[in-house]
């Protein structure tokens, strides 16, 4: 659904969890799902997030790019989790200091970023390892510790990592030279779209339209809030402004049902913060503090900028921080929103008409495109009721209106002019510790993939996954799922009835690679050439409706919610499905002419991970068909809690960054994907082999393994990521599943209580 904030429940290359699409939730400070020139989708966070649908009215946007992008700080789906894949799995060693070399600026004319580029890392990196390490004592160390040393993070970046970060420069690079020709009308065969395409690009990159005909379009959009008389009113703008892209409020859209996975339904859900997260408005530290102090004067500069007088903006900036601390008063915390059944209540319209009676709901529902709605999740009841107290009274309408003007310039500012993208870029600074705005090409790449991404997406598949390589991965993924069943085999707290249940559910995971088999259809998208803030609305828009469109129908499982260029990949489970676009298939991850162990350790990892998130503490509540249903006796759900409980108590007791530790069960169905990815990879790579591997492949396995999650990040998102991301940080993404593995300490001989060897192990799968 559109902005239901259910998480998925995978990330790292992937995101798993009940949701309508694997999208991840945008980061901390920003508040579209577009990116934008200011703050690029993706930017800040590191680890793949679950896919969490898309914010109410935003365009599905692919989930952010990969870690080390600048903006703010959100969460990407990915297997792994590229910890920027938005999010920031971040090492523990502290990043490089401030004042590292900015990204490039856009090539010349006439040359090609694809041809600038860094070449492709090689499959195992020794020279990326510090041997002096102890594998036995730190791994992440020993498989990164020369490449942490020598690589700096780009000031535009808020972290780096080996692999998501240079994939996506790589695939930027290619996506560049791929816009530029549309944006020169030259033929492009594989895209019947190219000419938008290449209209929202060359829109985007044209900086002097951002400072006269998107601030033109943005003081039309004020003066429509400004219009609201009433009741009705009101309720037309919330739907107009979340249609376009703003988070007023809350979200709606189109969610799969998690009782009846065969139907669409709605889902309305709780939205409408500017901050990351509700304790960024609740809790009462000091560095929360300070950042509210940041925020708030951050709304007073950017109403400035939008024409508000000095003395107004101060007041107006208060009652946006105090309808916004009684929004997250009334938000449910982002644990509790991991439990599926807490997200379901089908409560309908007339149980939303009851929750929140003085907002018109009639008139919100026909004005949002959606008039004969009645089968509605409203995933957390409480949060409406509080919103209808905001409302109630008529007296407190300039105060809404206040609110809805601040939610207009939040969304839009990325597509304005100079002052706003740098005012925007200092709350992002905050959060995530980024030191340079991101060159506007790259900016303009982003966004024109969140906006069209299927469109341009033709054209990148056209030169990187090849039939072979899709023909591989397609393998490998049934040698996973082969290592899986094997395994349930010898899973000692299950009954045979829960045990014969997965295998019919692992029978029915769908798997989707590369790219979809129908594209979208974007003939209903008016792309103009004059305000880029006029035709992301419009790409906002389209989706909204195409989503919108969903609820009654019957479910598309050919839909991908993510657009090929992503690098990561995700698991639904509403769904049942894999998905892994062609984005994350490339190195050091996968390529076709390397060692398999290489490709095992790398691509193979994600798969298991996304294999594992079906089985999590989140994804074993859904059944093969995708419907929230307890299938297992109580006994074995027992059992299994007992098991995760384990993998929660050891990855609290590690440190994210300073004085900040992981939370456990906020990270729990990630911690328990990267434990399971790693065992089913390598099984799958020792059947493949006969049953039995070498000592140097074993080695390369886990080596590959670690590499793909070598990062350097900033000390602000490391925090940021520990407090809002399901991803751990990149250590622990290594350091924890190796030494829950046995068959990592006896690779590399690790004696019984080392810190990779420990004696009491945490095992689920």
């Amino acid at each position: 659904m559109k902005r239901l904030l259910v998480p998925v429940l995978v990330a790292a290359a992937c995101t798993s969890g009940p949701q309508s699409k694997p999208v991840n939730e945008p980061a901390a400070g920003t508040a579209q799902a577009v990116p934008s020139p200011a703050n690029p989708a993706g930017a800040a966070t590191a680890a793949t997030p679950s896919p969490a649908p898309p914010a109410a009215g935003q365009p599905a946007a692919p989930p952010a790019p990969p870690p080390g992008t600048s903006a703010a700080a959100q969460a990407k789906p990915s297997p792994a989790n590229p910890a920027g894949a938005a999010t920031a799995a971040t090492p523990s060693p502290a990043p490089p200091a401030a004042g590292q070399p900015a990204a490039p600026p856009a090539p010349p004319p006439g040359t090609s970023a694809a041809a600038q580029a860094k070449p492709e890392p090689p499959a195992v990196d020794e020279g990326a390892m510090d041997k002096s390490v102890d594998p036995c004592t730190d791994f992440y160390q020993y498989a990164c510790g020369s490449w942490m040393k020598k690589t700096r993070i780009p000031d535009d970046r808020a972290r780096w990592t080996r692999s998501f970060s240079e994939i996506n420069e790589r695939n930027q690079a290619l996506l560049h030279d791929i816009l530029e020709k549309n944006a020169r009308g030259e033929p492009d065969p594989a895209d019947p779209y190219a000419q938008k395409v290449g209209d929202f690009y060359s829109t985007c990159m044209d900086e002097q339209k951002a400072e006269t005909a998107s601030l033109q379009t943005l003081q039309g959009e004020l003066a429509k809030v400004d219009a609201i008389k009433d009741a009705k009113g009101l309720a037309r703008e919330v739907a107009r402004l979340q249609a376009r892209g703003a988070r007023a409020f809350f979200g709606f859209g189109s969610q799969q049902d998690f009782k009846d996975a065969t139907k669409v339904i709605g889902g309305a859900d709780q939205d409408g913060l500017g901050l990351p997260d509700r304790d960024y408005y609740l809790k009462d530290d000091a560095k929360m503090k300070e950042l509210r102090a940041l925020y708030e004067s951050h709304v007073v500069e950017m109403l400035k900028l939008a024409g508000t007088g000095e003395g107004d903006a101060q007041k107006q900036a208060k009652t946006v921080m105090a309808i916004e601390t009684a929004l997250a008063r009334a938000s449910m915390d982002k644990v509790d929103r991991r439990d599926p059944n807490k997200v379901y209540h089908r409560i309908e319209r007339a149980g939303l008409k009851k929750a929140a009676p003085h907002f018109l709901w009639d008139t919100y529902f026909t004005e949002i495109g959606a008039p004969g709605v009645q089968a509605i999740n409203v995933v957390v009841p409480e949060f409406f009721t509080a919103m209808d107290k905001l409302i109630a009274q008529p007296a407190r309408l300039n105060d809404v209106k206040t609110y809805l003007r601040w939610k207009t310039v939040e969304a839009a500012a990325p597509m304005l002019g100079k002052a706003f993208v740098e005012e925007s870029f200092r709350l992002t600074k905050a959060l995530t510790g980024a030191k340079a705005i991101l060159p506007r090409w790259k900016r303009c790449v982003e966004m024109t993939d969140q906006a069209l991404g299927e469109a341009l997406g033709r054209s990148f598949v056209t030169t990187t996954l090849g039939d072979e390589g899709k023909a591989i991965a397609k393998e490998m993924i049934e040698g996973i799922e082969g290592a899986f069943a094997r395994n349930l085999a010898q899973v000692d707290w299950m009954d045979d009835p829960a045990r014969a249940a997965s295998q019919d559910k692992l029978r029915k995971i769908n798997n989707k690679v590369g790219y979809p088999d129908r594209w979208r259809d974007y003939s209903t998208m008016s792309i103009g050439k004059e305000s880029l803030l006029a035709n992301v609305a419009e790409a906002a828009r389209f989706e909204n409706q195409r989503d919108l469109n969903k609820i009654g129908k019957p479910v598309d499982r050919n839909e991908f919610g993510m657009t090929p260029p992503t690098v990561n990949a995700y698991y639904n489970p509403s769904m049942n499905e894999m998905v892994f676009p062609a984005g994350i298939m490339q190195p050091p991850f996968f390529k076709t002419d390397a060692p398999e162990a290489a490709n095992y350790g790398g691509l193979g990892m994600v798969m298991g991970h996304e294999l594992t998130h079906g089985f999590d503490d989140q994804g074993r509540q859904f059944d093969g068909s995708g419907n929230l249903n307890e299938w297992w006796s109580t006994n074995v759900s027992d059992a299994f809690k007992e098991r995760a409980e384990c993998v929660a108590k050891q990855y609290d007791g590690y440190t994210a960054v300073d004085d900040v530790k992981l939370n456990g069960h906020l990270t729990l169905g990630e911690n328990i994907a990267d434990i399971g990815g790693v065992k089913l990879a390598l099984a799958a790579l020792r059947q493949k082999r006969g049953g039995e591997l070498d000592a140097k492949a074993e080695q390369d396995f886990f080596v590959a393994f670690a590499q793909g999650w070598c990062t350097n990040q900033r000390p602000e998102a490391a925090r940021l990521q520990a407090q809002t991301n399901p991803h751990s940080t990149a250590q622990w993404r290594v350091n924890g599943p190796v030494s829950d593995n046995p068959d990592f300490a006896e690779a590399f001989s690790c004696q019984a209580g080392a810190a990779m060897a420990p004696q009491n192990r945490c095992t689920v799968w």
